[in-house]
């Protein structure tokens, strides 16, 4: 007689399906346990990351790892599921299926079979984890903490893991099924972990008498958990695919069928792109061109070959970048990563980082190379998954299948990015793999496996860097490295990010450039003191102070502007707030256009507020002018003026003859300021010298600027040392001295003593309070028990964002036929189920959470997204209105709100 378990079916076709009609429940399971097993075999990494969480030897580990991997569907053992294809249920087992039970349609297609296999794998086994007899003891023993630290996050590969409580679930009892029934499926189960017991831990010396090892959770941080119900998802994606030829028949030897699919898998995981073939490491020079190294490049030979948080700090245009990338090299050369995940700021910076690091992808790796942008133009090999047919539920199950779930998360193309060998996204896609969002362990293990590189660590917020603390714990326990990039970092923040590694920093290391190394609780830094020449030579910033009101540019202040382009400058103009810039450009635009001196292109805006098409157009634009090549070569033969918002001061290589800037926390005043003169060309007459010149209030009080920055008294002292600065007969800021100076004195925590005035000292205990919040809520939410939401953008930037970008409105008009479009001028619902997600996306617009209060907006849909109907204007512009705001988007300007009873647009 053939074991229970053949009895079950695991993956069915629907009915215009070719070939057989259903794949074998444990045929299934061991197709995933060949991906695992395959994927252990060939990547180092994986296997040191598993050993060091199970404490194991490799045998062992292994062992455990696979077991596991194949109970992943143990739920699947039951009526409920088996009746989701009614017709193959009751070809495979007709038996059960002849036998009468009262199951209603709703609670087939509401059963759950991760967690479900969790309760059944609880009951099955229910006396052995008992910690005492007699009917009235409800506590577990040990055991079962160890058994559910290993089988809930395998049953939870569908999205989240279960929390324990639903090991006790009654709405997974079945009560409705006759004892015979429920002793039927029992007892296939308990055949099935025989014969997993058999395949995986008796070859390794043990057996289900044993207690695997307990993975820890601490306090912040499920990284165990994290790790292995990502690896486990992954492979059952790929297990899932159509290269799984199904099987039908029950087969004499499991053993001898289990082998002959390790081929199959080997091949998905090559197709895949997910098994990195890392090429020696060959020193830096091979990522410079044939350049020699240049200042903290040449400390990346000395740094330790082992896993461990590295903060770089160098000034602007240093070659930070090359100097992580090359360190990761190592990393991975050594096998103690697979991959890099490159984390930047904005779209913007991770748009400019795509191109170098396309570049340097076919230096590191040997196979034919996934480097995956986060959103937009991303390249990612089409053999892993084709989204046109994964993302159409042509299963029995629906879109509760495997391979449907894969490609409906990666058609978000913001989610490729973990499954790449170089990723490159924003810094919240990395942020969220520590919150509850569903899948959030697939990005979790994304990162595990990777060297994770942060550029522009400085630029994150109070309640960010609570999210960032996590981020990195997880990293360290997941035994991966991390690598964080900053021309202007404080001490303290620098020991916050030292401590998340359980490292200690004590007292300041005022050496610039320096690179931090923290592993094993020991610290060690490298600088340049021992190679002179190598040290940035000095440079300095001309500033000139001018206070008006609210920050603002008078008429004759942009006139002064605009004889700067006459002479052919290139000029940039910063402000600290998107309708500020959006305002300044209208009100340039009416006086160019009144002037026969300028062209229409020698003016131009750029922000965060444009649908993904637009702003990737003026992205180019900015490089293409602005850039280290300009393009065409003669591009800055005349002047230009850029208003810009704070997209302008990450890492993008922009380079201009003069920089006027709105007062900004000092580490980000020298970013603005690193902008200038930072390739050697001729510059025009009156500006041989950068010249920075910062808007000063008149007043004491920042307005909204505070309200951006959350810390006026940051503010006021880098208003101070730009006024002592100015005081001075050079009236200039040296660099790189005051990478240090000025930066320690402004984020001090202690007071200045005597001119610090009593508002300021209050703006400041304000801060800290609001600060310490958003921290505490920060570590509340990453260590809650909420339902997990659905991966969208939107739930992303609101659970990474506290307060700024938090909305993303995706505007859309109706068109002659009566279609609603997006403005991209796709027709919705004509788009494909595969190409829906991403469309949706690249037309949306990130915009401040508080457009939504008391109903301003539309609510969200079930996908996250806000609908904006608008209606096409004059000269491309649409316009909406809603409560009481009209709101206007062109491609020029972007997209803005005006308060109709203002008539003017807001923040």
């Amino acid at each position: 007689m053939n074991p229970q378990y053949y009895r079950y079916w695991g993956k069915a076709h629907a009915d215009q399906e070719q070939g057989p009609a259903y794949h074998l429940l444990p045929y299934h399971c061991l197709d995933v346990a060949a991906v695992a097993d395959v994927w252990w075999k060939q990547s180092f990494n994986i296997r040191r990351s598993f050993i060091g969480i199970a404490g194991l030897n490799e045998k062992q580990a292994r062992a455990w790892l696979l077991f596991f991997v194949t109970l992943h569907d143990y739920g699947k053992f039951d009526l409920r599921f088996q009746r989701k294809a009614p017709e193959v249920w009751e070809v495979v087992n007709t038996e059960v299926s002849s036998m009468p039970i009262q199951l209603n349609g709703l609670s087939i297609k509401e059963y759950y079979h991760g967690p479900a296999g969790l309760y059944w794998f609880y009951q099955d086994l229910k006396e052995r984890f008992s910690s005492g007899e007699g009917d009235f003891c409800f506590d577990d023993n040990e055991d079962w903490l160890a058994w559910y630290s290993w089988l809930a996050p395998v049953v939870g590969h569908h999205g989240a893991i279960p929390q324990d409580y639903e090991k006790d679930n009654l709405k997974y009892s079945l009560h409705s099924a006759s004892q015979q029934i429920l002793d039927t499926l029992k007892e296939a189960r308990q055949q099935w972990l025989k014969v997993v017991e058999l395949l995986f831990l008796v070859p390794a010396e043990l057996s289900l008498n044993d207690t695997p090892p307990l993975l820890t959770v601490t306090k912040n941080s499920q990284t165990s958990a994290t790790m292995l119900a990502g690896f486990c998802s992954i492979c059952d994606w790929l297990g899932s695919s159509a290269r799984f030829f199904y099987d039908d028949q029950s087969c004499d030897d499991l053993s001898k069928w289990y082998k002959s699919r390790l081929d199959i898998a080997k091949t998905t995981l090559q197709e895949a792109g997910v098994i990195s073939q890392i090429r020696s490491y060959q020193t830096i020079d091979k990522l410079l061109n044939g350049n020699s190294p240049r200042q903290v490049q040449c400390l990346v030979e000395d740094l330790p070959k082992i896993p461990g948080l590295t903060l770089i700090e160098a000034s602007t245009g240093s070659g930070k970048t090359e100097t992580a990338l090359a360190y990761a090299w190592q990393l991975l050369a050594l096998g103690l990563a697979d991959s890099i995940v490159f984390a930047l700021p904005t779209q913007a910076t991770a748009n400019a980082m795509l191109k170098r690091l396309e570049m340097a992808a076919p230096l590191l790796f040997d196979n034919q190379t996934n480097v995956v942008l986060a959103h937009g133009r991303a390249k990612y090999e089409q053999n892993f998954i084709d989204l046109k047919q994964a993302c159409q539920p042509h299963t029995a199950q629906g879109y509760e299948e495997a391979w449907v779930q894969c490609g409906n998360w990666l058609a978000q193309s913001r989610k490729r990015v973990f499954l790449g060998q170089i990723g490159v996204c924003t810094v919240d896609q990395v942020l969220v793999s520590v919150l509850p969002v569903k899948h959030k362990f697939v990005r979790g293990f994304g990162i595990g496996r990777s060297v994770l590189i942060i550029d522009e660590v400085h630029a994150y917020d109070s309640y960010m860097y609570g999210l960032l603390d996590a981020v990195l714990e997880q990293q360290r326990l997941a035994g991966g490295s991390a690598i964080l990039l900053s021309a202007t970092l404080p001490f303290q923040q620098k020991a916050q990010l030292a401590e998340s590694w359980g490292s200690k920093l004590v007292t300041p290391n005022k050496n610039y450039p320096l690179i931090t190394h923290c592993s094993l609780g020991q610290t060690a830094t490298f600088d340049l003191l021992a190679l002179r020449e190598q040290q940035p030579k000095p440079t300095s910033v001309q500033v000139e102070l001018i206070k008006t009101p609210h920050l603002l540019p008078d008429v004759d202040f942009i006139q002064h502007l605009l004889d700067a382009v006459v002479l052919g400058a290139q000029v940039c103009l910063v402000c600290n707030i998107v309708a500020v810039a959006q305002q300044l450009y209208q009100q340039v635009s009416v006086i160019i256009e009144q002037d026969d001196r300028f062209s229409e292109d020698q003016l131009l805006l750029f922000h965060s507020r444009f649908i993904f098409a637009d702003r990737q157009q003026k992205e180019r634009t900015v490089l293409n002018l602005f850039g280290a090549e300009p393009a065409p070569a003669d591009a800055r033969s005349k002047g230009h003026l850029l208003i810009a918002t704070q997209v302008v001061e990450q890492s993008l290589d922009l380079d201009f003859d003069w920089m006027v800037t709105q007062l900004c926390p000092v580490d980000l005043l020298f970013q603005r300021m690193g902008r200038l003169h930072r390739h050697l060309r001729n510059r025009p007459e009156h500006y041989k010298n950068p010249v920075c010149t910062v808007l000063l209030p008149t007043e004491n009080d920042y307005e909204l600027h505070e309200l951006i920055y959350g810390n006026s008294r940051v503010l006021w002292r880098t208003q101070q040392c730009l006024q002592q600065a100015e005081q001075k007969t050079e009236s200039q800021v040296s660099f790189p001295d005051a990478y240090r100076d000025w930066i320690e004195l402004v984020y001090s925590e202690e007071a200045w003593a005597e001119d610090e005035p009593d508002w300021v000292q209050k703006s400041y205990e304000a801060y800290e309070i609001d600060r310490d919040a958003s921290q505490m809520t920060a570590r509340q939410l990453i260590t809650s028990n909420m339902n997990e939401l659905s991966d969208n953008d939107s739930h992303v930037s609101a659970l990474t964002r506290d307060g700024d970008m938090c909305l993303n409105l995706t505007p859309f008009y109706t068109n002659t036929q009566g279609k609603p479009c997006l403005l991209s001028g796709q027709q919705i619902d004509t788009l494909d189920e595969s190409d829906r997600l991403e469309s949706i996306n690249l037309n949306s617009v990130a915009v401040p959470k508080y457009w939504g209060d008391h109903g301003r907006l539309p609510g969200t849909d079930k996908d996250g997204f806000i609908w904006l109907a608008m209606q096409i204007g004059s000269g491309e512009c649409l316009s909406a209105e809603e409560s009481s705001y009209l709101y206007f988007y062109n491609s020029k300007a972007g997209f803005s709100r005006v308060a109709r009873t203002q008539g003017n647009a807001e923040a």
